[in-house]
């Protein structure tokens, strides 16, 4: 294990360790971000779901970094155990957005994130499809599409997602959800 992925190893997954600070290093010393990566195919649940907490991060401010890795990403979403790296990539996806000949490919993947068991997921997957959809007004009907099936969900959590996302789809002058742009590159 390198020294960046040593860093975010032990204690509980549900304390984001210093995956804060891993994030500033990276972003401080950018050839460390393969570093970072491999922390996604570790079998360590506490260092996977870290490495997905800095990357994401990472992808805020450079999601030009992770170009090289993004198909591998789309890939691990589908499969990866742990709910915290599936939400942390959902998010991603949202800071990739940028890349236009990438974004159906991302609508795709995120669209089957909707299926997810974990609520994090899912809500997460509506933020970054709404987020796609408002900066790329052709997959808003889609988006709407697959979206509005989850208006009766048993989670009040994604029944008041989807009602926000589908209010902001419908009105281009609405105001994005405090809190869902996390990337300082978008503007939406």
């Amino acid at each position: 294990m390198n020294d960046l992925l040593s860093m975010l190893s032990g204690g509980d997954i549900r304390s984001d360790g210093e995956a804060d600070r891993v994030a500033e290093i990276v972003l401080g010393n950018p050839h460390m971000i393969e570093d970072l990566v491999q922390g996604l195919a570790v079998t360590d649940d506490v260092v996977r779901g870290r490495s997905a907490h800095a990357l994401e991060k990472i992808a805020r401010i450079r999601p030009e970094w992770l170009l090289d890795y993004l198909d591998w990403m789309i890939e691990l979403s589908k499969d990866d155990p742990l709910p915290m790296v599936r939400w942390h990539l959902a998010m991603i996806f949202a800071d990739m957005a940028g890349y236009e000949d990438r974004v159906a490919e991302l609508v795709d993947c995120l669209t089957g994130l909707l299926l997810d068991s974990s609520v994090f997921v899912r809500s997460w997957t509506i933020s970054s499809l709404c987020i796609i959809a408002r900066l790329y007004p052709e997959h808003n009907a889609g988006v709407m599409q697959q979206i509005s099936k989850y208006r009766e969900d048993p989670s009040t959590a994604i029944r008041a997602r989807v009602r926000k996302a589908l209010e902001v789809l419908t009105d281009p002058n609405a105001p994005m959800p405090k809190g869902w742009v996390k990337s300082e590159r978008l503007v939406v």
